[in-house]
C-alpha cells in the first residue's frame, strides 16, 4: 500500500452505515486522520456519497431538505478527518470508463488513484477486477451488501 489512500463510495458508506467492512475502512480513516497517509476522494465519488446519503435519510427513498444537509454534514466531517476531495482528470476517468462495465463514479476515483500513485480502497464490486491502468486495490469486504 502507498501513502495515499483513495476511497471509493462504496467505502465510505460502509463506513457510514456500519456495512460489513466497516472497521477495514475506519481503520484507513484514523491513518489518515492520524496524519499518516493523505486520504483522497474524487470529486463524482463526493457527488455520490451525497446523493446516497440524502436518499437513504430521505423519505421514501427520495431527499428532503433535512437529509441533504444530513449528507453534506457527512461529508464534511469526512473532510475534516483529512479527506481531500480532488479534481480527477475528466480524460482518464473516461478511458476507464471506456474499457470496461465500471461505473462513471468508479472510473473517477480508479483515475484519481493512477494520478496520485494512491491506493483505491474498494469494495466487493467486480468493477475492479480488470482495469485499463495500473492501480493498486485493496478490497476491504470479500462480498457485496
Amino acid at each position: 500500500m502507498s501513502d495515499r489512500y483513495v476511497f471509493d463510495t462504496e467505502a465510505l458508506i460502509a463506513y457510514l452505515y456500519d456495512e460489513p467492512g466497516r472497521s477495514v475502512v475506519e481503520e484507513s480513516l484514523r491513518d489518515v486522520r492520524d496524519g499518516s497517509v493523505e486520504g483522497l476522494l474524487a470529486e463524482t465519488n463526493a457527488g455520490e456519497v451525497l446523493y446516497l446519503v440524502a436518499r437513504f435519510e430521505g423519505v421514501d427513498d427520495k431527499p428532503t431538505t433535512n437529509s441533504l444537509r444530513t449528507a453534506d454534514r457527512d461529508l464534511r466531517a469526512l473532510e475534516r478527518w483529512g479527506i481531500q476531495i480532488e479534481r480527477a482528470d475528466w480524460r482518464l476517468a473516461a478511458e476507464v470508463k471506456a474499457d470496461g462495465h465500471i461505473s462513471f463514479a468508479d472510473a473517477h476515483g480508479v483515475a484519481l488513484a493512477q494520478e496520485t500513485d494512491a491506493t483505491l480502497i474498494a469494495g466487493a464490486d467486480d468493477d475492479f477486477e480488470t482495469l485499463p491502468i495500473d492501480v493498486d486495490v485493496v478490497r476491504f469486504r470479500e462480498d457485496g451488501v
